[in-house]
């Protein structure tokens, strides 16, 4: 199975399969949580997670599995949080 291993600069090991979402934005407390809670109440399981950075309360990206596909309007609001800078569902 092909493994994704790096995004820009930002180490990541994640199987490229299923369902992802991965968001490049600013490191800080919260980030795990407003996703995870967004993904919560649209009933979409998450199957993994995991952060990739360089240097800490800088830059990071988050790589999310998930088992459903979130609703346009989930996705959408977690790109409305303010320190996600890009962000892309993938159907794998």
């Amino acid at each position: 199975k092909p493994h994704l291993t790096k995004v820009d600069s930002f180490g990541v090991d994640l199987s490229m399969e299923g369902s992802l979402i991965l968001c490049s934005q600013v490191d800080q407390s919260g980030m795990i949580g407003s996703v995870g809670n967004i993904l919560g109440e649209e009933n979409v399981n998450v199957s993994f997670m995991s952060v990739g950075k360089i240097t800490p309360q800088k830059q990071a990206v988050m790589t999310i599995g998930v088992d459903e596909k979130p609703s346009k309007e989930a996705v959408n609001r977690i790109g409305e949080i303010p320190a996600v800078e890009e962000f892309v569902f993938l159907k794998l």
